[in-house]
């Protein structure tokens, strides 16, 4: 039996910066490259949609974990969420505070979650003030199977 696994990741100096621009408001994050993962039959890594999909035999429990590093406008609360089918995933979600000017975050979000053939995950970006910017310098989100379901 292979292990199922997959990466998606950001890699970038000095950052990739995205708008928020309504407070509340998740926006997908869509500047992954592929790292590792497969087989493809459990899960597929679909860097060109930022996503991670569950192939055809990967129904199972997995570990997400999610980090980044990132910095943004001054004095804002950044939400990073794992969303599942378009859905957000609360249980796998983490916030912090940016305060003063050039203020760097970093950021981990580690739990597990039960998917099924055909699910798509993606992680998304919010911030409590309209039209505020957050720059990812550095962001990786994987899975690794736990219990595939037989």
């Amino acid at each position: 039996m292979s292990d199922a696994f997959g990466e998606l990741f950001t890699f970038n100096e000095p950052g990739i910066t995205i708008n928020i621009p309504v407070a509340g408001t998740f926006v997908k994050w869509t500047s992954f490259s592929s790292g590792l993962g497969g087989p493809s039959d459990l899960v597929q890594v679909d860097a060109a949609n930022d996503r991670l999909l569950i192939g055809t035999n990967g129904a199972g429990v997995y570990r997400a974990a999610v980090t980044a590093s990132y910095t943004g406008s001054v004095n804002i609360l950044v939400h990073i969420g794992v969303f599942l089918n378009g859905v957000r995933q609360t249980k796998l979600e983490i916030d912090r505070q940016l305060g003063a000017a050039a203020d760097i975050g970093a950021s981990a979000i580690n739990g597990f979650i039960s998917l099924a053939v055909g699910d798509d995950l993606d992680i998304r970006f919010t911030t409590d003030v309209n039209n505020r910017n957050i720059t990812i310098g550095h962001l990786d989100f994987n899975l690794h199977a736990l219990v595939r379901a037989l």
